[in-house]
């Protein structure tokens, strides 16, 4: 029963770490004077936001009579069930309009959030599997893969196209959406080719986020710039 909250407690201390990491020694940050006591507080604030996204896109995607009462919702160690791809979609644009509201570098701020949930992602999906003892679904184990071959190709090429300004602030949290829950909908779409109905909730939300993301992507990149020529 214990188990995933030790499981994330773990990942949220090693996300902490990443976080430090990535931030204490960024040119904006330092230029801004964030301090490391803001940011992780922001930090906790986000891990909230993101346990309470995970649970309610779940109980959203299920919507068994069970979790139909708070106590229900709120004892998820007790009635599991959390989605991970509510959170990974919806944490950042709450985070967006946070940052807005406190006057700070959204882009920036979302990207170093965001790299470092990149880089516990593989470890989480790893325990998990572990707990469950291998005795995970093909999706799952997609997911599972996934996770370290994006680890690798966004630390080592996106990540750095962000730090050397090749692509702005903000694009690598765009394009990680994108890119996940792409693979997030594939998996399901050919893991389930027979039965997989567009119209389900969960795959309806898969959607939209790809196409949201690369939409705000291509604004962000392509048209600021074509729109700076001119």
């Amino acid at each position: 029963m214990y188990t995933l909250l030790f499981i994330q407690i773990i990942c949220f201390l090693i996300f902490l770490y990443n976080l430090y990491y990535f931030s204490h020694e960024d040119f904006v940050i330092t230029r801004r004077d964030i301090s490391m006591e803001k940011i992780f507080n922001m930090a906790f604030l986000a891990g909230f936001v993101f346990l309470f996204f995970s649970r309610f896109f779940y109980v959203l995607f299920n919507p068994l009579p069970k979790f139909l009462n708070v106590i229900s919702f709120i004892a998820y160690p007790y009635l599991p069930g959390l989605s991970l791809i509510g959170a990974i979609a919806l944490t950042p644009l709450f985070l967006s309009l946070y940052f807005r509201a406190k006057n700070l570098p959204i882009g920036k701020m979302l990207d170093l959030f965001t790299v470092s949930f990149l880089g516990v992602l593989p470890l989480g999906f790893l325990l998990i599997f572990l707990k469950q003892m291998g005795k995970t679904d093909l999706i799952f184990n997609v997911l599972f893969i996934s996770s370290f071959v994006l680890l690798i190709f966004f630390k080592k090429i996106i990540y750095r196209f962000s730090e050397s300004g090749e692509i702005k602030d903000g694009s690598f949290t765009l394009i990680f959406l994108a890119v996940f829950s792409l693979i997030y909908f594939l998996s399901k779409l050919f893991v389930n080719l027979e039965d997989f109905v567009f119209f389900q909730i969960e795959n309806v939300f898969l959607f939209i986020t790809i196409f949201s993301s690369i939409v705000l992507l291509i604004n962000h990149e392509i048209m600021d710039k074509f729109l700076e020529k001119k």
